[in-house]
């Protein structure tokens, strides 16, 4: 294909006409024509907001700092600022990645957090975003595929997630079944971003591993 879609609407759209969906649709369990309609209500819903460019709905940004003013986070570069990918070009080159979901309510005020760093090496950059309203089932599973759609965009082979979440741990491991109606669509889209990944782990960790994430979470909720 001459014309590579460069985000996930373009992308979307291009999966709604392919004429081979049989594989995807079999790793998701879905009909072909059930994961169709599907890709075309998530791509209609990512632009439903941007009245002015109906094709494309832009990236929204992501916190542009990782610090708290306390010193015990460093300043780091917000994710969606590096166009290439983060990863020195020496040492490991596995991506390290924490997310962390937050909503105060549940549902209520949500947001997501997400920390880059080189496996056995330092932080790289950092994503941090509301997202209206959501449970806090809902804020982790976005923030997985916030992460993983960076990824795709620096064309990062080698993944090892980590998660204070033990239920989307465990679906993501096939443990669990996704039976919610709110969370089914966003594991789809975790299975599909993560496809063409070389290696993807996914581990829980306790809730204090994963601070600096739940921070950067917070970090947008009280914006």
């Amino acid at each position: 294909m001459d014309d590579k879609p460069d985000n996930l609407v373009e992308l979307l759209r291009t999966l709604e006409r392919t004429s081979d969906l049989r594989s995807l649709a079999r790793d998701c369990g879905l009909s072909v024509r059930e994961l169709r309609r599907r890709l075309a209500i998530w791509r209609r819903e990512l632009v439903a907001t941007d009245e002015d460019e109906p094709g494309v709905r832009p990236a929204p940004r992501s916190g542009s700092r990782g610090g708290s003013g306390d010193g015990k986070w460093p300043d780091l570069p917000a994710a969606n600022d590096l166009e290439t990918s983060p990863l020195p070009k020496s040492g490991s080159r596995v991506l390290l990645i924490h997310t962390d979901g937050a909503s105060r309510g549940n549902p209520g005020p949500a947001s997501i957090g997400v920390v880059f760093a080189q496996l056995d090496g330092p932080d790289l950059c950092v994503h941090s975003e509301a997202i209206g309203r959501a449970t806090n089932n809902v804020a982790e599973y976005r923030a997985v595929v916030a992460a993983l759609e960076h990824c795709c965009r620096w064309r990062i082979k080698r993944v090892r997630l980590r998660m204070d979440s033990e239920l989307i741990v465990r679906q993501l491991g096939g443990t669990y079944r996704v039976k919610s109606p709110d969370l089914r669509p966003l594991y789809q889209q975790v299975v599909f971003l993560s496809r063409d990944l070389q290696e993807f782990q996914v581990s829980h960790v306790r809730r204090e591993a994963n601070a600096h994430a739940d921070h950067q979470a917070n970090l947008a909720l009280d914006a």
